[in-house]
């Protein structure tokens, strides 16, 4: 075993141990550290998919109170039902209390130049 060969080689083996030792330590410092970002990374998307989950429910809320809202519109029937009945009474041609008033005393008026007329 003193032989200078097995020694050379021996020496040889125990470089190539401790080279692998190292490489070794290197990579699992590496993977735990990679694995530590991967946990934090996942804990990350986790509070994102929370917070994506609130959002729809938020959205569900707003689209459950639109539709309840929608219900107290009226319908296409329904429109052309009152279309149809305001353009039967057309509100337009209707007079307002005002222009009443002013018709009513210019008819007065009218009726009274038109007496003294006949008389005088």
């Amino acid at each position: 075993m003193n032989d200078p060969e097995t020694l050379r080689r021996l020496k040889y083996l125990e470089e190539k141990i401790s080279m692998f030792n190292n490489i070794l330590q290197t990579i699992d410092v590496t993977t735990r550290s990679s694995l530590d970002d991967f946990k934090l990374e996942i804990e990350n998307i986790k509070k994102e998919i929370n917070d994506i989950k609130q959002e729809i429910n938020d959205i569900e809320i707003k689209i459950k109170a639109i539709m309840d809202e929608l219900s107290n519109f009226a319908t296409t029937d329904q429109l052309k039902i009152i279309n149809s009945i305001l353009d039967y009474i057309n509100p337009f041609d209707f007079v307002t209390k005002k222009e009443l008033d002013k018709l009513v005393k210019e008819k007065i008026m009218e009726y009274l130049d038109n007496l003294y007329n006949q008389k005088g």
